[in-house]
């Protein structure tokens, strides 16, 4: 959730500019506080302070600062409210060890108490507070910090990727991982620590991707790395990261969601050259399947349940159940021969890797979609699939969506194949539709930013869908909520009239998503009621449909295609309208409120 940066230069370089280009480079991982922490001669100097990065900069003097070596934090309060003592690094009782965390310390309070009785003093309500007091006090027994490190992470229970700047052995960045992503970058005269690629992606593409377990340090001429879970694993390898710098950067565009919006051509492209090539041994596991689910949180979840709907489609029975719902709904029902697809752009999501360890546990298979190279869930997935949607900085997905569902297309239609069933046009097709995204794309953004000035000054929404239709109206009532601040509800259209019709009144603005299927009469209904009720009909649906010409307060016309792909293009519109409201309300998109890229803890 939070966002971890760490740099040694090799011939003793000033790192502090490079530190701060990191941590900016994370801060769509948290961005409610942040801090530094270096050593200058024989003193560790931590200076940190609620705020934006460039206000603390600001502020604290970070620019002042010389040092070849520091680690630094962007944060996402968990535990304990947005101070400047809970910013991170945090110390010990002698200011001689700093420590910046992501994750969760599940017995920190119990560990917090009996370090007390023994006369640690603790400044904050973190749980991350712990680890440098609890690595002080094996360090007293070890004289070694390496093995006070281990010690520590022997004692704590829960998740952590923290990296550690120490007095005691100036000249090494400490590391540990387990249950959050930690990411070391090499170059030749530098070493990062990342929380994610793209803090480092512009100094290097080469990378090694830590294992839950693994602990150790990099120095000027060396690094060590051992795995505490498994001794007998060999360190890792060293990785070439399939992303470009420039992959990473606004590229001249406003935000990094308008900017990752226009690259879904590309990224479209990408994903189906790299998933046809990866799911042959993923149906191959759902052709014996006793049981198909899927999984995934937020955004991730109205990819599966649209995977839901699209197995339907062809006849095939399967489950999409929210992540964090995963377990209370399985438990008594999963088994061996099952089949869980668990979605997650940075493979890292608590709640869907927490329901992919239960299921495993019960034996039943998975098949992981993944944006990430090396994510915890790439590794623990039997057949994982990476997608070729490249970094997604922006805080709301949008091109890391369209990419799930093409990935989900694939699968399907490689699945039928596996039952004589011709799926050559729904293929054919799908090639098509980047650059029919392509060409709508300026047309798209014209007409959702005369939808924004409709939307603007409400404070309430319905978006309404059925069948394919329904989790794309999902997803652009989300994208609303997330980064224009408005309520926006959805729900299947059919269910008005079961409640939500009683909040309807003159100017109300419903968003309707109309495809040209068995649900097409009935979402001329659902119109039709909200109209009889002075609703304002913000509809999307296909350009050639001219009965909606006449129906429709607003028109959105998107670019006609198979019913199966037209969520990929009418997510378009949505994405933008949320964008556009979000912009002409003075909203940072890239960085809502209370909002964080990587949701990495409970």
């Amino acid at each position: 959730m939070c966002g971890i940066a760490g740099v040694l230069n090799r011939k003793n370089k000033n790192i502090v500019p490079v530190l701060i280009k990191m941590l900016k480079n994370l801060e769509y991982r948290g961005y409610d506080s942040c801090g530094f922490a270096t050593i200058i001669g024989k003193n560790l100097i931590i200076k940190k302070g609620v705020g934006k990065i460039d206000e603390v900069v600001k502020t604290q003097n970070i620019m002042s600062l010389v040092s070849n070596i520091g680690i630094a934090h962007t944060r996402w309060a968990t535990h304990g409210s947005v101070t400047n003592a809970n910013a991170h690094p945090h110390f010990d009782c002698k200011k001689s060890i700093a420590v910046v965390h992501n994750g969760i310390i599940e017995n920190y309070a119990e560990i917090r108490e009996e370090l007390i009785s023994q006369g640690h003093k603790f400044l904050s309500e973190t749980d991350t507070e712990v680890i440098p007091h609890l690595i002080e006090h094996y360090y007293k027994e070890t004289n070694d910090i390496l093995e006070a490190i281990k010690n520590a992470v022997g004692s704590i229970r829960g998740t952590y990727a923290f990296v550690l700047l120490t007095l005691y052995e100036p000249d090494r960045l400490f590391f540990a991982k387990n249950g959050q992503p930690l990411i070391l970058g090499v170059n030749a005269e530098e070493v990062y620590l990342a929380s994610d690629i793209p803090a480092f992606l512009e100094f290097t593409q080469k990378a090694i991707v830590l294992r839950d377990g693994d602990i150790g340090y990099v120095s000027h001429n060396s690094r060590y790395i051992t795995n505490i879970l498994n001794p007998a694993l060999p360190p890792p390898k060293i990785i070439k990261v399939p992303w470009t710098p420039e992959q990473a950067q606004k590229g001249g565009y406003e935000h990094f969601m308008l900017k990752e919006i226009f690259e879904q051509p590309d990224a479209l492209k990408r994903t189906i050259i790299m998933v046809s090539k990866q799911i042959n041994n993923a149906v191959k596991l759902l052709k014996n399947a006793n049981n198909i689910y899927l999984t995934a949180a937020g955004t991730s979840f109205y990819a599966s349940l649209y995977g839901q709907y699209l197995f339907a489609n062809f006849g095939i029975k399967a489950t999409a159940i929210i992540s964090s719902e995963f377990i209370s709904l399985t438990k008594e029902i999963i088994e061996p021969g099952d089949v869980i697809i668990a979605i997650s752009q940075s493979g890292e999501t608590f709640d869907t890797l927490n329901a992919v360890r239960f299921a495993k546990n019960k034996n039943a298979k998975i098949i992981g979609i993944v944006n990430t190279l090396e994510s915890s869930l790439m590794r623990i997935s039997h057949i994982p699939i990476v997608m070729g949607a490249g970094p997604e900085i922006g805080v709301a997905a949008t091109k890391t969506f369209s990419c799930q569902v093409t990935s989900l297309i694939l699968l399907v239609s490689e699945y039928m194949k596996a039952y004589n069933y011709d799926t050559k046009n729904l293929e054919d097709d799908l090639k098509l539709v980047p650059d029919i995204i392509g060409s709508y794309l300026k047309e798209a953004n014209y007409t959702a930013k005369k939808a924004a000035e409709i939307l603007k000054n409400k404070n309430h929404a319905f978006y309404l869908g059925r069948g394919l239709g329904y989790p794309i109206a999902l997803e652009g009532a989300l994208k609303l909520k997330e980064i224009a601040y408005i309520h926006a509800e959805s729900y299947p259209a059919g269910e008005s009239k079961h409640g939500p019709i009683a909040l309807v009144e003159k100017n109300f603005p419903i968003v309707e998503i109309i495809l040209r299927d068995e649900n097409y009469d009935h979402m001329i209904t659902s119109i039709q009621e909200m109209k009889a009720r002075g609703g304002f009909i913000i509809a999307v649906y296909d350009k050639n449909d001219k009965k909606l010409d006449s129906l429709a307060d607003f028109k959105i016309r998107a670019p006609s295609v198979s019913i199966y792909l037209s969520p990929l293009v009418y997510v378009i519109p949505l994405q933008l309208i949320a964008y556009n409201t979000a912009v002409i309300k003075g909203y940072n998109p890239d960085k809502p409120r209370n909002l964080a890229k990587s949701v990495t803890v409970a």
